[in-house]
C-alpha cells in the first residue's frame, strides 16, 4: 500500500530503506536518529595506546612465579611492590597478580627461614666421628643398625659420655679393625682413664663404617652403662 501523502515523513522507507531502495550506510542511525555507530571509547583506554587495552604487567608475572621459590621469595616480595607501582592508576594490568606475590612471597619467605634454623639446631645437635669431642654427654639412638649420638647436658639425664677420640692412621689401622671397644683404652687419656675404672665394662665404640675402617677415620669411644647418667664422668 502506498503512502497516501505521497511520500515518507521520515524520511525512509519502511524496513529501513532509503528512498532509493538501499539500506542506509554502515553505522548510520537507524530508525529517527538515536543511537550512533560502533568504536572504541573516546580518548582509548587508560594507560594503553589510542584503542588498545592495557597489557598485563610481565614483571608482575615474574614476582609470582619467583616468590614460589624457596631461596628466591625474598625476591618476588621485592618484585612485586615494583609491580604494584607499574600497575598503579591502571597503567597496566596485573595488580592482582602483583599482590599476591608480595603475599606468598612473605610466606615462602618466613617458612624458609623457620626451615632453615630447625636444620641448623638440628644439626647442632648431632654428635658425628667429625665433631666428637672428650666430655660431650650424649643419647643414642639405633636405627637400622646404625648409632646416632645426639648432644645432651651433662647435667640432665643422658645415655653416654664420650670418653676417647682417635683418628686411624696407617699405625692403629689393623688394630681398630680388630677391636675397636679395646682400643679405646689406648685412645682414652691415662688420667680419664683412671677416672674411668669403675666404667670400664661400658665403654663402646662408633666410627664411620665399622665394616670398612679406613686411615682417616675417627674412632669414638664413649662410656654407656645400663642406667641412665644424671652428671658427668670426666
Amino acid at each position: 500500500m502506498s503512502d497516501p501523502y505521497g511520500n515518507n515523513p521520515y524520511g525512509q522507507n519502511p524496513g529501513g530503506q532509503t528512498p532509493g531502495g538501499q539500506p542506509p550506510p554502515y553505522g548510520a542511525p537507524q530508525g529517527g536518529g538515536y543511537g550512533g555507530g560502533y568504536g572504541p571509547p573516546q580518548g582509548g583506554f587508560p594507560g594503553g595506546s589510542e584503542g588498545l587495552p592495557p597489557k598485563t604487567d610481565g614483571l608482575s608475572i615474574a614476582a609470582l612465579v619467583v616468590s614460589f621459590l624457596c631461596c628466591f621469595a625474598p625476591v618476588g616480595v621485592i618484585l612485586g611492590f615494583v609491580g604494584l607501582s607499574r600497575t598503579k592508576g591502571g597503567k597496566r594490568k596485573g595488580r592482582g597478580i602483583a599482590i599476591a606475590a608480595i603475599i606468598i612471597g612473605i610466606l615462602m619467605s618466613i617458612a624458609t627461614g623457620v626451615g632453615i634454623a630447625a636444620i641448623a639446631i638440628f644439626a647442632d645437635k648431632v654428635v658425628t666421628p667429625a665433631n666428637a669431642e672428650v666430655g660431650q654427654c650424649v643419647n643414642i639412638k639405633e636405627e637400622d643398625g646404625s648409632i646416632f649420638l645426639y648432644k645432651k647436658e651433662c647435667t640432665e639425664s643422658h645415655d653416654a659420655e664420650i670418653v676417647g677420640v682417635a683418628k686411624v692412621d696407617d699405625d692403629n689401622l689393623e688394630a681398630i679393625e680388630t677391636g675397636m671397644t679395646t682400643y679405646c683404652v689406648e685412645a682414652i687419656d691415662p688420667e680419664d682413664l683412671a677416672k674411668l675404672t669403675p666404667h670400664l665394662a661400658d665403654i663402646d665404640a662408633v666410627i664411620e663404617d665399622p665394616n670398612d675402617v679406613s686411615v682417616g677415620d675417627t674412632l669414638v669411644c664413649y662410656v654407656h652403662p645400663d642406667d641412665k647418667l644424671d652428671k658427668p664422668l670426666l
